[in-house]
């Protein structure tokens, strides 16, 4: 089993990024794709337009890429580093308790790109090729995919139409499958995997064979793929329903990945005392902002980025022994950065009110801390971590 390897950009080249989104999303490749993927079941939100004289895979892949194109369009830019990633992860190890509340979104619609993936899943080739090879696959190779990006905004199925027909918009997944009533109110989040999906494989590996006997290989696919199309690929999509209450989830699933980025955003909100984050907003180039008018894009271009706070920093040395740890994981280790992991607290915040059931609770994260005498063995579970001081602010 191989891991695709994640090489997390310098923050600057978001805009660049996004720009060949759009571009390959503005294309055949990225329809052809789409349909693909839906044929295959692969979707989750799927479009549909009764009565016209098309199959229900090629009206849902141009709404589809439509939609992704006009979301990326609006969405402001962001990028948590590897530690604020790593703390997202460690107090998303619980799920939120608050219900989720379309308060927490930093901007209504945005992109953020981790500097280490959030998750990822792992699969047979003849499945991620299945229907678009005319070739057959050879020996099992199995390869886990990382993901390393989401996009949201506020759901509106208004946004993007056809012509001629009225849209439906279905759900399906977990063995269910409805139609999203037309006064749905919540988020829509797509998730991005990177490319070189089989880079972790030595070159010469046999992919496929095709009817004439050609053989396709991990480095020939590989090779393609790092000179055509964007860096990032459209890999999955969900809905978050405000109001809805986050539960445990399965390893492995969109569930679990919107449960760290909905910490992800609890973070970067919270201030005061309970400050988590800091932003830095990094400005776009004036020949970018040209280029980003060309493209139509209205967003400002600007890249958010997010670190730990100062005062919650780990030390470079447990950052580094937990990265040391984290090779060819699908996700990064946290253990060494915090070895008694942040934990949630409802808060009420209308206390006066709480009697009469008529306030609001939200969730404070909070600092793992430390119980029993200075100097003893740190017991978290059947691991033994010695702590002797506060780890060193990162300089």
């Amino acid at each position: 089993m191989t891991t695709t390897r994640w090489e997390p950009p310098d923050p600057r080249q978001l805009p660049e990024w996004r720009g060949e989104l759009l571009d390959y999303l503005s294309g055949d490749v990225a329809t052809t794709t789409m349909r693909g993927a839906l044929s295959a079941g692969r979707c989750t939100i799927v479009p549909t337009v009764p009565g016209v004289d098309a199959s229900a895979e090629s009206i849902g892949s141009i709404l589809l890429t439509r939609s992704e194109h006009d979301r990326l369009n609006r969405a402001e830019l962001y990028y948590a580093t590897p530690d604020m990633t790593a703390l997202a992860l460690a107090a998303a190890a619980t799920p939120p308790t608050e219900p989720m509340t379309l308060r927490r979104l930093p901007s209504e619609a945005g992109m953020i790109v981790f500097g280490e993936p959030i998750g990822g899943y792992t699969e047979d080739v003849a499945a991620v090729f299945a229907g678009a090879l005319a070739g057959n696959s050879v020996a099992p190779t199995l390869i886990t995919t990382p993901i390393v990006a989401v996009s949201w905004s506020v759901w509106d199925p208004r946004a993007v139409a056809l012509d001629q027909g009225s849209v439906r918009w279905t759900f399906r997944g977990q063995g269910r499958t409805g139609t999203i009533p037309p006064d749905f109110r919540g988020v829509w989040l797509t998730f991005y995997s990177p490319r070189g999906i089989f880079s972790g494989l030595a070159p010469e590996t046999e992919i496929a064979t095709m009817p004439d006997g050609a053989v396709i290989t991990a480095g020939a696919i590989d090779a393609t793929r790092a000179t055509h199309g964007p860096v990032l690929g459209w890999d999955n999509e969900m809905l978050l329903r405000e109001g809805a209450t986050f539960g445990p989830a399965q390893p492995d699933t969109t569930e679990l990945w919107s449960h760290v980025l909905y910490t992800a955003w609890q973070l970067m909100g919270h201030d005061g005392k309970n400050q988590w984050a800091e932003v830095e907003d990094v400005p776009r180039a004036r020949a970018g902002q040209k280029r980003d008018r060309r493209q139509g894009i209205t967003a400002s271009g600007a890249v958010r980025i997010v670190r730990v706070h100062p005062g919650r920093r780990p030390s470079p040395k447990a950052a580094a022994e937990d990265a040391e740890a984290s090779t060819g994981r699908r996700e990064p280790q946290w253990s060494c950065r915090w070895p008694v992991r942040p934990y949630r607290r409802n808060t009420c915040m209308n206390p006066r009110a709480h009697g009469a059931g008529e306030c609001e609770h939200e969730d404070r994260i909070v600092p793992g801390h430390i119980k029993g005498p200075e100097g003893k063995p740190l017991r978290t579970g059947s691991t033994v971590h010695l702590w002797d001081s506060q780890p060193a602010a990162e300089a």
